[in-house]
């Protein structure tokens, strides 16, 4: 019987050793949390994309690029000033943004028959919130078609600014 109670006394000493007491050991800390909400983002337009004007030798496009360059087909004389849409967006200073453009093509209705408006390109896919503010333009190519009829033909895209 001496013998199996120096085991049993000899067991207790190692689950001592190994750190499996009773809870009269435990510690606690606290840890911090944080959390930061950004400003709202909002974004407005400053300038449509427009084409300028043109006319029409048969079916062909335009496209204004973002620095409101402008490439017309063969088929088409384009005059006029046409300019890139301008857009500012504003939200929480230093902050990333991403912009994102339509990926299907939107028509613009008129007199006649509907154009298609697609291959819509920005100046930048993601802007740094200056001061809490951003600019950017935006361009796209327009497909005129044979013997479009005469008239001013409008049409609305969405663009859309994210926090990254």
């Amino acid at each position: 019987m001496f013998k199996s109670l120096r085991i049993g006394a000899a067991g207790a000493a190692i689950a001592a050793t190994l750190g499996m007491t009773s809870a009269a050991h435990a510690v606690t800390a606290q840890a911090d949390a944080t959390a930061e909400i950004l400003e709202t983002l909002t974004l407005t337009e400053n300038g449509d994309l427009d084409f300028g004007v043109l006319a029409v030798n048969g079916a062909d496009t335009i496209t204004v690029a973002p620095n409101s360059g402008v490439t017309c087909g063969t088929n088409l004389i384009c005059t006029g000033t046409a300019a890139a849409a301008q857009l500012d967006v504003t939200g929480s200073a230093g902050a990333t943004v991403g912009v994102t453009l339509p990926s299907a093509a939107v028509q613009l209705t008129g007199p006649g028959v509907d154009m298609d408006l697609d291959t819509f390109t920005a100046s930048a896919s993601t802007l740094t919130l200056t001061g809490g503010a951003a600019s950017f333009t935006v361009g796209g190519t327009l497909h005129v078609n044979a013997a479009q009829a005469a008239g001013t033909y409008t049409g609305q895209f969405d663009v859309e600014v994210e926090y990254q």
